[in-house]
């Protein structure tokens, strides 16, 4: 609020209870409020649609947990159906992947947990061998713009990861002990 100094008309006092001048509050204030529709805003940054099949030994591999994770910027990830089939999932109500080289992960392990009608489901162990998820050595390049089609035939001969300590340091923070 604004008071006028009684004795110096015309001259206005700086708020009282913010201790500086009012004119500096307002573009403070825009300033924030614009900061502020700009993380709301539905954008982000630039993705690009991914869907694929997931085959292991030349079979489907249903229930496989497939993640892609870009140089810079978040993972992109998803569950493949019963035919192997999946599309990646940015975030809530966004669909794709960041544009760029992606490291992949596909592993089938997994803790107990509920599906869409909220029927109880179990735990499952790992399928996929360590080349493909703790140590993988799979890698796609997201072209921006296009609908990108990711296959992996994976090969199940390999060993296979029993814990968090056969992941190589880039992967531990994604790791749930």
């Amino acid at each position: 609020m604004l008071m006028h100094d009684p004795r110096r008309p015309g001259r206005r006092l700086q708020t009282p209870h913010l201790g500086f001048p009012a004119s500096l509050a307002r573009v403070s204030l825009c300033q924030v409020f614009g900061v502020l529709l700009a993380g709301c805003s539905p954008g982000g940054p630039e993705i690009a649609t991914v869907t694929g099949t997931v085959t292991m030994d030349g079979k489907p591999l249903p229930l496989a947990a497939v993640v892609f994770i870009p140089e810079n910027g978040r993972p992109a990830g998803a569950t493949t159906d019963d035919g192997g089939r999946y599309s990646l999932s940015f975030s809530e109500g966004r669909d794709g992947a960041i544009p760029g080289k992606n490291r992949v992960l596909i592993t089938t392990k997994r803790d107990p947990w509920r599906d869409a009608k909220g029927e109880a489901r179990p735990s499952a162990k790992e399928k996929v061998p360590m080349k493909y998820n703790a140590k993988s050595e799979l890698e796609f390049v997201v072209e921006s713009g296009k609908s990108n089609l990711a296959n992996f035939d994976l090969d199940s001969k390999g060993p296979i990861s029993r814990d968090v300590d056969d992941l190589d340091a880039q992967l531990k923070p994604f790791a749930v002990q």
